[in-house]
């Protein structure tokens, strides 16, 4: 059968007319070409696919080429024939990622004094020279200072971090940044054509975002939709290869967040997350199309709109800049801390969720009488513990207080600030974090010296106190649960530990914790949970599967470990597990990720097929998690602790193991 070749390598351009952006650096070479000022050597750095090695080779031609025009190379010489079918024995293409090595550098430094063959000039062209090692570089600087008049270097990188300083002043240096959209939608646009392609804007538009500037990338893209298409290439054929929000899905993931409706908004990120879309992108899209927005509000110029169209702006006609400042914010912020991460979708959906106003306003009526209520520290605390949480509390008061008239008077309540306090030692590192609320508020307006008109109570809420009655309240909170114990210290699960469940495993036991933990989360036809108080103490459970049972221990699965890191911050808490022994007595849980399960499957085979199982031991409660406690206080030892111990113990190198 016969190979087909790949698109980029089809539509490798071969002289510079070709070249999809980059016309400053084009201009440059050309007038370098025209002017016979030809440097000895040239880096090209820049990200991947955007020109790097299809311009060094067309540099390489132009140089060699005998009816040199304008810069540009004749295509009919015996030099420029030999160039386009790669046979030209005076271009010397080197991978350094392969070739790293100092005896390479030395074949050059060995070959480079022989003549050209055809043209006036010997060209090297070194790729990914990033790769060469110390010794590597050192060989070829004397080189690359005085090389012999006929030959001419070409480096081109990907890192150019990595290139040494006495290298980097030797060469003539180049930067290739993203090639633009319109360029890369143009390109890729005359390719389709000339594959008998047709293919709509808004696709060119979508895979000028995935590819993030990489023509290579995208030619890739283009090369899979047309085996999945006849003729036209719709916006629908990229989601089935590639999941990606379409314009409008986009627009109205905008409007959805403006008009305050979250149920719509976390059931479509849901659903797109389970269809395995890509929020990185998703989230550089609406930043982009937010933009677009405020500056058209701004200028009223239709110019600004790449993306939009002046009929898809009516969705934000009524829209405050304020508000869409606020949501490009947000955005923004999520994509910079959770970019290439796998907790962008928790994150991202957080951040949209944190832009909307509460859904539900509560008020507070002032009646004609109001008996004081007050509750002391430990009367709120006993409370707080009942419902799972620890909770520092000022009391709260108010007062006897008397209408001026006889309607009620309605105010909201403002939803509370609530600030958490750093811990301070290392014994509390394996304690629930302490949360402080502020006192309460109380602002009275009066009409005069006698008379009390208007009285508005601001309690500050603890935000985990909210009930939570729906799937959809449900999944809100764990969401925000995993992004406040993303960074938080927890023990290890050993491998040993579930090696040990896996021998003494009985699936009547794991049906069993199946089941009762499956009815915990129970919902009716409306998204109404069934039990809505054990789905709020074992929220943490949610995204977890039984995987197996023993005696006395448990094993959970989830996709990703910020879900087990999560669940583990509620496990190392002792008033929390306190709460779960209600449920539970003392069964030991131990959740992973589903990474760790393969690489424990993995393990157990071996040991099975070489006959080296443990016997099945059944791990004490108690003892199990002081000695996790001890290892989480452990690994919280800072440098500065460290090395005051080694100075104190005269140690060189002293190590703390968990």
């Amino acid at each position: 059968m016969e190979q087909n070749k790949a698109l980029y390598r089809k539509y490798r351009p071969s002289n510079f007319e070709d070249i999809a952006g980059h016309q400053n650096v084009v201009e440059i070479l050309k007038n370098e070409l025209k002017n016979n000022k030809i440097s000895h050597s040239f880096l090209f750095a820049g990200q991947r696919g955007t020109g790097k090695t299809s311009i060094a080779r067309i540099l390489a031609k132009s140089v060699n080429c005998s009816n040199l025009l304008n810069g540009l190379a004749c295509e009919v010489c015996e030099s420029c024939l030999a160039s386009n079918e790669q046979r030209n024995p005076d271009i010397i293409e080197m991978d350094a990622a392969s070739n790293n090595g100092v005896d390479e550098i030395r074949e050059i430094k060995n070959n480079i004094n022989s003549l050209p063959f055809i043209g006036k000039y010997k060209i090297y062209i070194i790729d990914e020279v990033h790769m060469l090692t110390k010794a590597a570089f050192n060989a070829l600087l004397k080189t690359l200072e005085e090389p012999p008049i006929h030959a001419i270097f070409i480096l081109a990188t990907t890192e150019y971090a990595k290139i040494p300083a006495t290298i980097l002043s030797r060469c003539q240096i180049f930067n290739f940044k993203k090639i633009d959209r319109i360029s890369l939608m143009n390109r890729l646009n005359f390719i389709c054509e000339n594959e008998g392609y047709k293919i709509d804007k808004d696709v060119l538009e979508e895979i000028a975002i995935i590819s993030e500037g990489s023509l290579r990338d995208a030619s890739n893209v283009i090369e899979q939709l047309m085996t999945v298409t006849s003729e036209h290439i719709t916006i629908e054929d990229l989601k089935a290869v590639f999941y990606v929000a379409t314009k409008t899905e986009k627009i109205q993931i905008l409007v959805n967040i403006l008009n305050n409706e979250p149920a719509t908004i976390i059931n479509y990120f849901e659903k797109a997350n389970n269809q395995g879309m890509d929020f990185d992108v998703l989230t550089l899209n609406l930043i982009e199309i937010v933009k677009e927005i405020i500056e058209y509000k701004f200028t009223k110029d239709s110019n600004v709109l790449n993306i939009l169209e002046e009929s898809d702006l009516s969705n934000f006609s009524n829209t405050e800049v304020k508000s869409l400042f606020e949501v490009a914010d947000n955005l923004s912020e999520a994509y910079a801390k959770t970019k290439g991460t796998s907790i962008n979708f928790n994150y991202l959906l957080i951040s949209v969720l944190k832009t909307l106003k509460n859904p539900v306003e509560q008020k507070i009526k002032v009646s004609e009488t109001i008996k004081p209520i007050i509750e002391t520290k430990d009367e709120i605390i006993a409370e707080k513990i009942s419902e799972g949480t620890n909770i520092i509390s000022e009391p709260f008061i108010t007062n006897n207080l008397e209408e001026s008239n006889s309607n009620q008077i309605e105010k909201p309540v403002e939803e509370s600030v609530v600030e958490t306090l750093p811990t301070q030692e290392t014994q509390v590192l394996f304690k629930e974090n302490i949360v402080e609320n502020e006192e309460s508020k109380l602002i009275v307006e009066e009409k005069n010296e006698d008379e009390i008109t208007e009285v508005v109570v601001e309690p500050k809420v603890n935000e985990e106190n909210f009930e939570i009655k729906t799937l959809t309240n449900l999944k809100i909170q764990l969401n925000k649960n995993l992004v406040a114990n993303e960074e938080k210290k927890t023990y290890k699960i050993e491998i040993s530990e579930v090696i040990n469940l896996l021998v003494g495993a009985s699936k009547n036991k794991r049906e069993e914790i199946e089941a009762k933990l499956n009815s915990f989360f129970d919902a009716d036809e409306k998204d109404n949970l069934i039990n809505p108080e054990l789905a709020k103490k074992y929220i943490n459970f949610f995204n977890f599967k039984v995987i197996a049972a023993s005696q006395n221990e448990i094993l959970l699965r989830s996709e990703d470990f910020e879900n087990v890191n999560n669940l583990l911050v509620t496990l190392q808490n002792e008033e929390q597990r306190e709460l779960i022994q209600k449920e539970f007595d003392k069964l030991l849980f131990l959740p992973i990720d589903e990474e760790f399960w393969n690489e424990i499957k993995v393990t157990f085979k071996k040991l099975k097929e070489n006959g080296q199982l443990p016997t099945y031991k059944q791990i004490n409660y108690d003892d199990y998690f002081d000695s996790k406690k001890q290892s989480v206080v452990l690994s919280h030892f800072d440098d500065k602790t460290i090395e005051a111990a080694s100075r104190l113990f005269n140690i060189d190198e002293l190590e703390i193991e968990d």
